[in-house]
């Protein structure tokens, strides 16, 4: 089998688990091993299904001798280890997950030969995009110095992913040619993400699961909630942590129908998804920032619950406007909280319908397998 390099500057699992995905959905198609400066794997049952190398490790900056937030600025340090840690593997193929932190990668395709393939994720296209004068005087340097590795890893990949047709734009306004650029829809497992019983209808739920940041539109969700409560009745359940949590948890302190329940593993989040009748996602423009894609929302519709997203990004590509869900204008808080009243008040039969759209469209479209069978064809038309 062709081996392909999996790389990431670093790796943190859980949460960061899209990295290894693909691999594992492949495993029998391709060699895989995953290569990243500094890791961090609280999932055992992943490091027994892939092996991932750690520059790190057996050195001082090994997890068991330093602190997360040390070893992320001592990554410079570990770039010539990384890199010859993935050529002497001789890949096939390199694959490289974010413009940012690419090094490595760069070096180790171009060293060995191979074709790079990277996937842009949002944060990485961004960069580019920042004007320095945006920055503190301090921090300019090293946005600078992000910028230019971010334009090197362009310049380098035979072909580029983007997660969205949104970000796939973004990226040639950052720099990237458009003739390497092709939108590869990351995907999410449809059999862990699936729709649990519902036996009591009781009274509907809306779910948001995100950063609490104005950035994920949490203050746009509650101010749409609050407001709506007064019409229709429903429960506002919030999944996640973040810059804004003491003000979400003084919200729910003022409006009894918010259950805040803090950052929560995958059972926590598909226990919320169970619930919800609707799922929201106002995410919005921060800064140069938008929604990349915004793949909470699909696990929201594989789980058969409905998912109303603001029109910013990559988002509304995750929905079926009108079908599985709704795509509302950015910031238009009384539109949300219509298009909540709109799904929440939907007779039993015709959400049941919306419920099984959402799920086919995610299945069809939008699943791990389909996606994993799109970068297969990815990866053979590169090595051959």
């Amino acid at each position: 089998m062709s081996r392909i390099a999996v790389t990431k500057g670093t790796l943190r699992i859980p949460p960061t688990y899209f990295a290894v995905q693909h691999a594992l959905e492949l495993a029998e198609e391709f060699d895989f091993e995953l290569f990243t400066m500094v890791a961090e794997i609280g999932d055992a049952a992943i490091a027994q299904r892939i092996v991932i190398n750690d520059a790190s490790a057996a050195t001082w900056l090994a997890n068991d001798r330093q602190a997360w937030a040390r070893r992320e600025r001592a990554l410079p340090l570990l770039f010539r280890r990384t890199a010859r840690q993935i050529t002497a593997w001789t890949p096939a193929l390199v694959h490289q997950h974010f413009a940012t932190w690419s090094q490595p990668a760069v070096a180790a395709a171009q060293s060995a030969g191979v074709p790079l393939l990277l996937t842009l994720h949002g944060s990485d296209v961004f960069v580019p995009l920042t004007p320095l004068g945006e920055a503190k005087a301090i921090r300019r340097p090293l946005l600078r110095w992000h910028q230019n590795t971010v334009r090197r890893a362009f310049g380098a990949a035979q072909r580029m992913l983007a997660v969205s047709e949104y970000l796939a734009d973004a990226a040639v306004r950052a720099g990237a040619d458009h003739r390497r650029i092709e939108v590869h829809y990351q995907g999410i497992d449809t059999d862990l993400f699936s729709p649990a019983p519902r036996p009591d209808q009781g009274v509907p739920t809306v779910v948001f699961v995100g950063a609490l940041s104005q950035a994920k539109g949490v203050r746009d969700l509650i101010t749409a909630s609050a407001s709506l409560r007064k019409t229709t009745e429903h429960k506002l359940v919030i999944v996640g942590d973040g810059p804004l949590r003491g003000e979400v948890d003084r919200a729910a302190e003022l409006h009894p129908h918010i259950d805040v329940r803090g950052p929560q593993n995958s059972e926590g989040v598909r226990a919320a998804l169970g619930q919800a009748t609707v799922f929201v996602l106002p995410t919005q423009r921060y800064g140069q920032w938008r929604e990349a894609a915004g793949l909470v929302s699909l696990e929201a519709q594989a789980s058969g619950v409905p998912a109303i997203v603001y029109n910013s990004g990559g988002a509304a590509e995750m929905v079926d406007d009108g079908s599985t869900g709704l795509v509302v204008s950015e910031g238009d808080i009384p539109a949300l909280s219509d298009a909540m009243r709109s799904v929440l008040e939907l007779p039993h039969a015709e959400w049941r319908a919306m419920s099984a759209r959402a799920r086919d469209f995610v299945v069809t479209q939008r699943s791990l397998r389909e996606s994993a069978r799109h970068l297969s064809a990815h990866y053979r038309d590169l090595i051959t």
